[in-house]
C-alpha cells in the first residue's frame, strides 16, 4: 500500500558513525496503509512531515516511544492520548481492510562503532495482530543484534508476514522473542541503556511528556515540573514493603487496643443504661403488687353495686308487663270497628271509582308514548332519503374511475410482453409472476455466461503468469546454489583469519573445528560449529580470568578493611587520644554493672624519676599481664577487676609482714601518684587511695607481699604467676603515653603506605585481567558470523520450495483454464435455448427493458383492482340505501295510525271516570273519614304497647347484666386475690435477680428492708402479700422521681437491647461474650463471661481498664521500635540518599544547561524547591535529611520521626481503605514534596522564567529543561554507549522560523537524536548538521501513502535513495520490473 517517488535502491544499508548507539532505521510491516516501509535516519535524526491527515503522527505512535515502552494503552501510544484511538484500527483500518485479521511489525534499529571500526547493531521490534470481533491479540517483542534485510526477514518469499513462532525460528539463537512487556523492557534497558527498572521507567515517562503534541504551543511550568518529578526515582518498593508489614502489624496492635477501648466504652455506656433500666423496671415491678391490691379493693365495692342494680331492674320489668296487657285489649276493640266499616255498601262504590281513575290515567300515558314514536319515524325517513341521494352520486364517480384504470392496464400489458391484459386479479398476478420467473431465469443464465467468459480470461492470465515465474525461479536456484558455495568458502577463510589474530580466544583443536565446519557448510542447520567451538573457548578462558579476578578482589577487600581500621586508629592517634591497654582475650569484653567505677591504675600513676627505661619496660608489662594495670582503684583504696567487678586487693587486709617489708620493697618505690587531670574519674581519686594501693603491691618476689611485680617483668597475683616484657612503657605516665603515641603514628603511617602499595599492585593486576576479558569479549564478538551462509542456504531452500509450489500452481492453472472454457460454452448454450423457449431476448439490456415494463403493468394493476372494488361497493351501497328508505316510509304510516287510536281510547276513559265521580262522591268521603279515625287510634295504642314491651326488655336486660356482673365480679375478685399473690411472688423473684439492688444502689434506703438499698431476701421484710405490698410501696416512694411510664419503659428496654448488641459485638470480637435472659418475661437480666469466667457487668469496666493500660504500654514500645528501625533507620537513610541524589541530578541538569547555552544567550536553570502546599515541617526535615543520620541529636531524631509519622497519618486518614504499602508509597514519596521551578538569568539576577515572552522563547523555556533532564538521564546511564533519543510531535507550532532554527540547534547542542513530526517544517537550517526528511502524502479514496525522501547535510537538501527491500537481492522475473514496487 506504500509507494515511492523513486525505484533506485541504495547500494547498502546505513552504517553507524558514532561510538554510542544511534538510531539508523525504523520500519513498518503491514501496518496502517503500509505494506513494508523503512525510514532511514541521518545523524540520528528523522523528520516526518506532511499535511494533516497523512498519518505522520500515526507513524510516530507506531514506533516511539512504543518500542521502548511496550504499552498498548492509548494514552501511552497516541501523541494526543485520545482513548478512542485503538491499536487494532492500525491493522484492520476500521473495517476497511480486506480480511478479518491482520498481522504486522514495527521495528527500530540502533548502531554504533568501536574505535577499531567494528560495528555493532541492535534491532528492537514488536509484532501486532488484530482479529475482527476480538480486537488486539497479545503483542510480542524481540531484541536481536541482527539487521532487518541483512540476516533477518519479517516477510517470507511468498510475501507472508512471519507469525510469532516463525519469528522465533528466524531469530535462531541470534536474539530473543518476549511475550511479556516487562521482560522486553528489561532486555531493551540492558542492551541499550543500563538504567535499571525504576530509572528506565522514569526515562520513558519523560519521553512521553516530550512527545506531547504542540509542546511549544502550550508551555506549562506545572506540566514540566510533573515530568521532571516523575523522572526522579521513588523509594524502593521492597524497602516500603518491609516497613508496610511492620506498620500493618502495628495497626493490628492499635486495632486490638481500639477494640479494648471500644469494649471499655461500650461497657461504661451499658452500665449506665442498664442502671437506668433497672430503676424503671424496679418501679414498674413495685407497681404490680400495689396495683393488684388496689384492684382487689375496687372489686369488693363493685360487687355491692351490682346486687343493688339487679333488684331495681326486677321491679321495672313487672310494671312494663301490666302496661302491655292493657294496650292489647284496646287494640282488639278498635279492629272490630274497622272491619264493620269496610263491609258496608258505600265501600263497594269507592272501590269502582278508584278503578275508573286508574284506567283513565293509563290510557293518557299510552297516547303520549305512541305520539313520540310517530315523530321519530318521520325523522328517520328524512335522514334515509338524504343518504340514498349521496350513494347515487358515489356510484357514478366509481364507475368512471374503473373505466380509466382498465384502459391503462391494457396498454401496459402489451409493453410487458403479455398478449392481453387480464381482468381477474388472480389470473393477472399469475401471469406477472410467470413472466418474472422467466426473466430471472434468462437473466441468471446471461450472468452465468458473462461470468464464465471473465473466469476463462482470468484463468488464462494466471496460467501465463505462473509459467513465467516458474521459469525465472529455475534460473535463480542455480545462482543461489553458487552463492552458497561462495559464502561457505568466504566464511571459512574469515574464521581462519580471525583465529590467527586472536590472543585470548584460543580454540583447543582448530583442525577438528575446520573439519566440522566443512561438514556444516554442506548442510548449514542448527547451531553453527564455529559458534560452539568459540563459545567453549571463550567460556573456559573467561572462567580462568574471572577466578583470578575473584581472588584479587578478595585480597583487595581484606586490604581495604585493614586500611580502614588503621585509618581509624591513625585519626585517634593524631587527635591526641591516649592508647588504652588492650582487653585480654580471656576477659569478657562487656563489664558488669558498677565494674567501671573509679579509675584505672595507669591513669593515676607515673614512674618515679630514678626508674630506668629497662625497669619501666619490665614493670608495666608485669602489671598489664597480671591485670593490675587497668584494674579500677576505688576511693577507699580497694582494687577491683576491670570487667567482673570483683575485689582484687582489699585495703582492710594489711600486707604480710616480713624482714624486707618496707617502702623500698613496694610499688610505691617506683610509681608515684599522678592522676590525669583531663580524666574526671582519675582527678577525683584521693591521693591516699593511690598511695595505699601502691603500698599494698610488692616490688619483687622478696617483698613479702602475695601480690607483687618485678622490674624484669615477672609478677604474682596470689596463686597466679608469670612474666612478660615489652620494648618500653606505653601507658604509665604522660611521657610514656606521648612517646608511645608518636611511635604508633609512625607505625600506622608506614603500614597504610604499604597497604596502598599492595592495593595499587593488585589494581594493576585486576586492570590487566579486565583488559584481557575485554579483549576476549571483543575477539568473541568480532568473530565472523555464519549468517551469510545460513541466509544463502535458506534462499536456496526457499527458491526450491517456491519452484515446487509454482509447478503445482501451473498445473492447477492449466486445469482451471480447461474447466473455465467448458463452463463458458455450457452457459452460452443454456442462455440461447431458454431465451428461445420463453420468447425473451438474450441481451441483458433488452431483459431490463421488459422487466421495467412489467413493473409498470403491475403498477397499473394495483390501480385497477381497487377501482373495481370501489365501484362494486358503491353499487351495493346505493341499493341498500333505497331499501332502507322504503321501509322507513311504511314504519311512519303505521305509527301515525297507532297514535290516532290511542288518543281516542284515552278520551273515553276520562269520560267514564268523571261520570262515576259525580254520582257517589258524598257517601265515599264520609266513609273514608271514619276509617281514618279508627286507624289513628289503633296506631296510637300499638305505640303505647310497643313502648311497654321496650321497657320490659330494657328492665330484663338490666337485670341480666346485673346478674352477670355479680357473677363476673365474684370470679374477678377471686382472680384479683390470686393476682395479688402472684404479683407479690413476682416482686420477690425480681428482687432476687439483683436488678432491685442495682436500682437502689445509688438511692436512699427502703423502709422496713433492714438493709440500706437491699432486696427482700434475707432482709427481714414480712413475706406475706400485705407485707410485700408495704415493701413495694416503700420502693415506689424511693424511686418516685423515676419516670416509669410505658413510653419510658419502651425506651429503657430498647436502649438496653441496643447497647447490649453493641456490648455483645465488641466483647465477641475479643472472644468474650454476654447474654440476656428474662425474669418472668418482664425484666431483662444481662450475664457477662470475661476471659472464660462469669463477671459482674460493673466489675468488667475496671478489668478492661487494666488491660487497656497494659496494651498502651506495649504499643508505645512497639511504636518506638518501628520508629527507630524503619523510619529513622532504613527509610530515612534511603530518603537521605534519594534527596541528595535528586539534588545532584538537578545540579547535573543545571550543568547541562550551563554547558549548552542557547544561541540567543538566554541562560536558564532549574530550582528544586519545596512546594507551597507541601507538608508542614518539610524545610526542617529537609535540612536534617541533608546531614548524616549519625550526627543527629535526640531532638533531631524526634523531629524527623514526627514529620514522617504525620505524613503517614495524613495519608492514612485520607485513604483508610488503601493498603499500607500504597499509603506508605504516597506518604513517603519525597518527590511530591517538591516542585521544579524554571529560572532565567536577567539583569544580573535569576528570575522566574514564566513571564511574558515570544513564542520562540516560550518554546525554549519549556523544552530546554526537558532536554537537559533527558540528557542528564542518558549521561547517568550505566551503559556508556546509551542512545540519546527524544520524540517531538508538531513541536514547532506557534514558533517563528528563527526560533525553530535555534530550537533544532539545541538538539544538536545537547547531542540528542530525534524523531519529530511537522506539517510544514523542513529542518534545513545551518544549526542542524544533518537530518533525514520523509515527506508523506495521501489522496482520499486511495489506501496508500506516498513517501518522498530527502536529506539535509548541513548545507544542501538532496533527494535520498529508496531503502533496500529484502527481495531486492533477487531480480524480478523478466518483463515484470517494478511490478510489485
Amino acid at each position: 500500500m506504500s509507494t515511492h517517488t523513486s525505484t533506485t535502491a541504495a547500494d547498502a544499508l546505513p552504517v553507524p558513525a558514532r561510538s554510542r548507539w544511534q538510531p539508523l532505521r525504523a520500519g513498518l510491516v503491514d501496518l496502517f496503509y503500509y505494506d513494508r516501509e523503512e525510514f532511514w535516519f541521518r545523524d540520528g535524526r528523522l523528520l516526518l512531515r506532511g499535511n494533516n491527515g497523512t498519518g505522520k503522527s500515526k507513524v510516530l505512535a507506531l514506533m516511539l516511544p512504543f518500542l521502548l515502552d511496550a504499552d498498548l494503552s492509548a494514552h501511552r501510544v497516541e501523541p494526543d492520548a485520545d482513548p478512542k484511538k485503538r491499536m487494532e484500527w492500525n491493522l484492520l483500518l476500521g473495517g476497511a481492510y480486506d480480511h478479518a485479521e491482520r498481522l504486522g511489525y514495527t521495528w527500530l534499529e540502533f548502531g554504533r562503532v568501536d574505535d577499531d571500526g567494528t560495528a555493532h547493531y541492535c534491532t528492537i521490534g514488536a509484532g501486532l495482530k488484530a482479529v475482527e470481533g476480538r480486537g488486539m491479540l497479545p503483542p510480542w517483542f524481540f531484541v536481536t543484534p541482527q539487521r532487518i534485510g541483512a540476516g533477518l526477514e519479517l516477510v517470507d518469499h511468498s510475501r507472508t508476514v512471519l507469525t510469532k513462532d516463525r519469528l522465533s525460528a528466524a531469530l535462531d539463537g541470534h536474539g530473543t522473542r518476549f511475550d511479556r512487556a516487562g521482560e522486553y523492557r528489561r532486555a531493551v534497558d540492558e542492551a541499550l541503556f543500563g538504567l535499571g527498572t525504576q530509572r528506565y521507567g522514569a526515562l520513558v515517562d519523560l519521553l512521553v511528556q516530550l512527545r506531547q503534541p504542540q509542546l511549544s504551543k502550550r508551555p506549562s511550568e506545572k506540566a514540566l515540573s510533573a515530568a521532571l518529578t516523575e523522572a526522579l526515582p521513588p523509594l524502593d518498593p521492597a524497602l516500603l514493603s518491609v516497613a508496610a508489614e511492620s506498620f500493618r502489624s502495628l495497626q493490628e496492635d492499635r486495632e486490638e487496643l481500639d477494640g479494648l477501648r471500644e469494649s471499655q466504652s461500650a461497657t461504661e455506656r451499658f452500665v449506665g443504661v442498664y442502671g437506668a433500666y433497672a430503676r424503671v423496671a424496679a418501679r414498674r415491678q413495685a407497681a404490680g403488687p400495689l396495683a393488684a391490691k388496689g384492684r382487689a379493693r375496687g372489686l369488693e365495692q363493685q360487687l355491692l353495686d351490682a346486687q343493688t342494680q339487679y333488684t331495681d331492674a326486677e321491679g321495672q320489668a313487672e310494671g312494663a308487663r301490666d302496661r302491655i296487657a292493657e294496650a292489647g285489649d284496646r287494640i282488639a276493640t278498635l279492629r272490630t270497628q274497622d272491619a264493620a266499616l269496610r263491609d258496608s255498601t258505600a265501600m263497594d262504590a269507592a272501590r269502582e271509582l278508584d278503578a275508573a281513575r286508574a284506567a283513565a290515567r293509563e290510557r293518557e300515558a299510552d297516547a303520549d308514548r305512541i305520539a313520540g314514536e310517530a315523530r321519530e319515524s318521520e325523522a328517520t325517513r328524512d335522514r334515509l332519503a338524504d343518504r340514498a341521494a349521496s350513494a347515487n352520486d358515489a356510484l357514478a364517480e366509481a364507475q368512471q374511475r374503473l373505466h380509466g384504470a382498465r384502459e391503462r392496464a391494457s396498454k401496459r400489458a402489451g409493453a410487458a410482453g403479455l398478449a392481453e391484459g387480464a381482468h381477474d386479479a388472480d389470473e393477472a398476478q399469475r401471469r406477472v409472476d410467470a413472466q418474472l420467473r422467466a426473466l430471472d431465469r434468462v437473466r441468471a443464465l446471461a450472468g452465468d455466461a458473462a461470468l464464465g467468459e471473465r473466469t476463462l480470461a482470468d484463468a488464462r492470465r494466471r496460467l501465463d503468469d505462473v509459467a513465467s515465474r516458474a521459469d525465472a525461479a529455475e534460473s535463480r536456484i542455480a545462482s543461489a546454489r553458487r552463492a552458497v558455495a561462495d559464502e561457505a568458502e568466504s566464511f571459512t577463510d574469515s574464521v581462519r583469519t580471525h583465529l590467527s589474530t586472536t590472543r585470548e580466544l584460543q580454540v583447543a583443536d582448530p583442525a577438528a573445528l575446520f573439519a566440522e565446519l566443512a561438514d556444516w557448510c554442506d548442510s548449514p542447520a542448527g547451531r553453527g560449529t564455529v559458534a560452539a567451538h568459540l563459545d567453549a573457548a571463550e567460556t573456559g578462558a573467561r572462567e580462568q580470568l574471572t577466578a583470578r579476578r575473584a581472588g584479587l578482589s578478595a585480597e583487595s577487600s581484606g586490604l581495604r578493611t585493614r586500611r580502614a581500621d588503621l585509618e581509624d586508629e591513625l585519626v585517634s592517634a593524631e587527635s591526641g587520644e591516649d592508647a588504652v591497654p588492650p582487653v585480654p582475650y580471656t576477659r569478657h569484653p562487656s563489664p558488669v554493672a558498677g565494674a567501671d567505677s573509679g579509675a584505672p591504675l595507669w591513669r593515676v600513676t607515673d614512674f618515679a624519676p630514678h626508674v630506668t627505661d629497662a625497669e619501666r619496660a619490665g614493670i608495666e608489662p608485669a602489671l598489664e599481664a597480671s591485670g593490675i594495670l587497668d584494674a579500677r582503684i576505688a576511693s577507699d583504696g580497694g582494687v577491683t577487676h576491670p570487667s567482673a567487678g570483683e575485689l582484687i586487693l582489699d585495703p582492710a587486709i594489711a600486707p604480710e609482714s616480713g624482714p624486707s617489708a618496707s617502702v623500698a620493697h613496694t610499688l610505691a618505690a617506683v610509681l608515684v601518684p599522678a592522676a590525669d587531670p583531663e580524666d574526671t574519674a582519675a582527678a577525683a581519686l584521693p591521693t591516699r587511695a593511690i598511695t595505699s594501693v601502691l603500698d599494698g603491691i610488692g616490688l619483687g618476689p622478696d617483698s613479702g607481699h602475695s601480690c607483687w611485680v618485678a622490674p624484669d617483668g615477672r609478677f604474682r597475683m596470689g596463686v597466679l604467676a608469670g612474666a612478660w616484657s615489652k620494648p618500653g612503657a606505653q601507658y604509665i605516665g604522660r611521657g610514656a603515653r606521648e612517646q608511645a603515641r608518636r611511635g604508633r603514628l609512625r607505625r600506622l603511617t608506614a603500614e597504610i603506605a604499604e597497604i596502598d602499595a599492595q592495593s595499587a599492585a593488585l589494581g594493576e593486576q585486576d586492570s590487566f585481567l579486565a583488559q584481557r576479558l575485554t579483549t576476549l569479549s571483543a575477539e568473541r564478538s568480532g568473530a565472523p558470523s555464519d549468517d551469510a551462509v545460513r541466509s544463502a542456504r535458506h534462499a536456496v531452500v526457499a527458491l526450491q520450495n517456491e519452484l515446487r509450489r509454482l509447478h503445482e500452481e501451473r498445473d492447477t492453472a492449466a486445469d482451471a483454464v480447461e474447466e473455465a472454457a467448458a463452463e463458458h460454452r455450457a452457459a452460452a448454450e443454456a442462455l440461447h435455448a431458454d431465451a428461445a423457449d420463453t420468447g425473451l431476448p438474450a441481451a441483458p439490456a433488452d431483459l431490463d427493458r421488459i422487466r421495467d415494463a412489467l413493473g409498470d403493468y403491475r403498477v397499473a394493476l394495483a390501480d385497477l383492482w381497487p377501482a373495481a372494488a370501489a365501484a362494486t361497493a358503491a353499487k351495493e351501497a346505493y341499493a341498500q340505501a333505497r331499501d332502507d328508505l322504503g321501509r322507513s316510509e311504511e314504519a311512519r304510516a303505521a305509527a301515525t295510525e297507532r297514535m290516532d287510536d290511542a288518543q281516542a281510547a284515552a278520551e273515553r276513559a276520562r269520560v267514564r271516570y268523571r261520570t262515576l265521580r259525580e254520582s257517589v262522591s258524598s257517601d265515599v268521603d264520609e266513609l273514608h273519614e271514619q276509617l281514618d279515625a279508627v286507624q289513628r287510634l289503633i296506631a296510637a295504642t300499638e305505640t303505647e304497647q310497643h313502648d311497654a314491651r321496650r321497657d320490659e326488655r330494657t328492665a330484663l336486660e338490666a337485670r341480666g347484666k346485673a346478674d352477670g356482673r355479680r357473677q363476673e365480679l365474684t370470679v374477678e375478685d377471686e382472680a384479683a386475690r390470686a393476682a395479688l399473690a402472684a404479683a407479690a411472688d413476682g416482686f420477690r423473684r425480681f428482687a432476687a435477680s439483683g436488678l432491685l439492688d442495682l436500682a437502689l444502689a445509688a438511692g436512699p434506703g427502703v423502709e422496713g428492708s433492714g438493709v440500706e438499698g437491699s432486696g427482700v431476701e434475707g432482709s427481714g421484710v414480712d413475706r406475706s402479700a400485705d407485707g410485700i405490698v408495704a415493701f413495694a410501696r416503700s420502693v415506689d416512694r424511693a424511686l418516685a422521681d423515676v419516670d416509669a411510664g410505658d413510653a419510658a419503659w419502651r425506651r429503657a428496654r430498647q436502649r438496653v437491647t441496643d447497647e447490649h448488641k453493641a456490648l455483645e459485638d465488641v466483647l465477641g470480637r475479643r472472644g468474650d461474650s454476654s447474654s440476656m435472659r428474662m425474669v418472668d418475661d418482664t425484666a431483662i437480666v444481662v450475664d457477662v463471661t470475661f476471659r472464660g469466667r462469669p463477671a459482674p457487668v460493673a466489675d468488667l469496666d475496671a478489668m478492661l481498664a487494666d488491660e487497656v493500660a497494659d496494651h498502651e504500654r506495649l504499643l508505645t514500645a512497639r511504636e518506638r521500635e518501628i520508629l527507630e528501625n524503619h523510619l529513622l533507620g532504613e527509610i530515612s537513610t534511603t530518603m537521605q540518599e534519594l534527596i541528595s541524589g535528586a539534588e545532584a541530578q538537578v545540579a547535573r541538569m543545571n550543568d547541562e544547561l550551563a554547558s549548552r547555552p542557547t544561541s540567543t544567550g538566554m541562560r536558564l536553570r532549574l530550582d528544586w524547591q519545596p512546594r507551597e502546599d507541601g507538608p508542614a515541617g518539610l524545610a526542617e526535615a529537609r535540612r536534617m535529611l541533608r546531614r548524616s543520620i549519625d550526627g543527629w541529636s535526640e531532638e533531631d531524631r524526634e523531629a524527623v520521626g514526627g514529620f514522617l509519622q504525620r505524613r503517614i497519618h495524613e495519608v492514612r486518614a485520607r485513604d483508610a481503605g488503601g493498603t499500607w504499602l500504597e499509603n506508605l508509597g504516597e506518604a513517603l514519596d519525597y518527590r511530591t514534596w517538591f516542585r521544579f521551578v524554571i529560572e532565567r538569568h536577567q539583569n544580573g539576577r535569576w528570575r522566574p522564567a514564566t513571564g511574558p515572552a515570544s513564542g520562540g522563547e516560550s518554546a525554549l523555556v519549556v523544552s530546554v529543561p526537558l532536554f537537559a533532564a533527558a540528557s542528564a538521564h542518558y549521561s547517568s546511564a550505566g551503559n556508556p554507549h546509551a542512545p540519546r533519543l527524544v520524540m517531538l510531535d508538531e513541536a514547532f507550532a506557534g514558533v517563528d522560523d528563527n526560533a525553530r532554527a535555534k530550537y533544532l540547534g539545541l538538539l544538536a547542542s545537547f547531542d540528542m537524536d530525534v524523531v519529530m513530526t511537522s506539517e510544514r517544517e523542513w529542518g534545513c537550517y545551518a544549526e542542524v548538521p544533518g537530518i533525514a526528511i520523509a515527506q508523506l502524502a495521501r489522496t482520499d479514496g486511495v489506501e496508500a501513502v506516498l513517501v518522498t525522501r530527502w536529506e539535509w547535510d548541513g548545507a544542501h537538501k538532496l533527494h535520498a535513495p529508496v531503502p533496500v527491500r529484502a527481495e531486492a537481492a533477487a531480480p524480478p522475473p523478466p518483463g515484470q520490473d517494478g511490478l510489485w514496487e
